[in-house]
């Protein structure tokens, strides 16, 4: 069995490529905010994102690698031409939303770092995204942004391990609980649409047919899934939350701009921890905002029933369109790490329906014969899907003011 998953291991990779989307300046923002305004109480939802984020891309997987094909040309071939609008309508807007809150935490950050805050820094970010993503010679780059962002990561990692953690407070944070308000409604459903996002569940159905793997793979898909967003992801959210209860929670510091975040890290720092932070925050911001223009073009490209080709002049227009969208961004009034969880509770609301019917289409024998879903894959899938359902609703209702 080890020599099978070091096997694995060497080839696993798509699940990789959403794992580092979800382990984004979005998801840093919603743990550590939550965990400094409510201690360990939501610590149940950041354990369970990583278990549905892990769940919902084996899900997506699964379609992937079954039907040779994305989500939304499945859909619409499968349950006919109106789901596939509605996948695709849904997909589409909640990517291009978060295009546009990362472009605004991006020129947002660039104006912390160089003291020059303006909107307008967003137009000479998108010549540069559009240069790269059109050239496709960004690999070195994106390398050097990973490698800052892990450089935060193991920051936060060892802060963590360090911090004076409370067992008790722990043991009362994995029951299940959410405290009255629109706050804790609002975190609850931003640190879930970290991991159980439209955007990223629709993407990996995309990713597996890229790596060219088949029904022989489904074995490695579990496996590259499990590590990626289960243990990796799972410990990137894990550690930034218990920062944020066990250091800055007592402290009395509750985290509304990024600034904040890096005080957690000024005994392991010193005096550089604010600009080592946002150096991470800044590469997190870039290397996730990339891969969010290359979704929303296969999106619309699977919809219009065109092969996703980075040399068709066509998906080339739909990526520049999709940089200029962007920049509009940083003109949406607010601080942006408080935008940041935000955009992904709104994305969480749209979420539901994907996991629907991946769901519904791997239980159907008549698609896929015995390589429908196993009773446990789908008791998870089933508890994905009512769990963010319920996290979504009580988000909308408690900014209706209903609850």
């Amino acid at each position: 069995m080890l020599a099978r998953w070091m096997n694995y291991a060497r080839q696993m990779g798509p699940a990789w490529i959403v794992s580092a989307v979800a382990c984004g300046p979005a998801t840093l923002a919603s743990v550590a905010i939550a965990g400094s305004s409510f201690g360990y109480e939501l610590l149940w939802v950041v354990i369970l994102s990583a278990v549905f984020g892990t769940t919902a891309q084996y899900l997506a997987a699964r379609i992937g690698i079954l039907e040779g094909r994305g989500i939304i040309s499945a859909a619409t071939d499968r349950l006919g031409k109106a789901w596939g609008w509605v996948l695709a309508v849904d997909a589409v807007l909640a990517t291009y939303l978060a295009a546009m809150v990362l472009m605004n935490a991006l020129v947002g950050v660039t104006g912390l770092v160089t003291g020059l805050s303006s909107p307008w820094w967003g137009l000479a970010y998108a010549v540069v995204l559009s240069a790269l993503l059109l050239r496709g010679g960004y690999r070195w780059f994106e390398s050097l942004c990973k490698f800052l962002v892990i450089g935060i990561v193991a920051c936060f990692v060892i802060t963590a391990l360090r911090a004076p953690l409370d067992p008790g407070a722990i043991l009362g944070g994995l029951l299940p609980s959410l405290p009255g308000g629109a706050a804790p409604a609002l975190m609850a459903a931003a640190i879930m649409g970290g991991a159980v996002h439209i955007t990223i569940i629709g993407m990996h159905t995309y990713n597996t047919n890229a790596r060219g793997w088949g029904v022989g793979e489904l074995p490695l898909a579990r496996f590259d899934t499990v590590v990626s967003m289960g243990l990796a992801f799972g410990l990137y959210s894990l550690a930034i939350f218990l920062v944020g209860a066990a250091v800055l929670y007592p402290a009395g510091v509750k985290v509304r701009l990024a600034g904040d975040v890096a005080q957690a890290l000024g005994p392991l720092l010193g005096p550089g921890a604010v600009a080592v932070f946002l150096a991470g925050l800044w590469a997190a911001t870039f290397s996730t905002i990339m891969p969010t223009y290359l979704a929303a073009a296969f999106f619309i490209f699977d919809k219009a029933g065109l092969a996703p080709d980075r040399d068709d002049r066509r998906f080339k227009l739909v990526l520049i369109g999709g940089v200029l969208l962007s920049a509009v961004g940083p003109f949406i009034k607010g601080g942006f790490f408080l935008l940041l969880p935000v955009m992904l509770a709104l994305g969480l609301c749209g979420t539901p329906i994907i996991i629907g019917v991946i769901l519904y289409l791997l239980n159907q024998k008549r698609f896929y014969g015995a390589r429908v879903n196993s009773w446990g894959l789908n008791i998870l899938g089933f508890i994905t899907l009512a769990i963010t359902t319920l996290l979504a609703a009580r988000f909308v209702l408690s900014k209706l003011g209903v609850m």
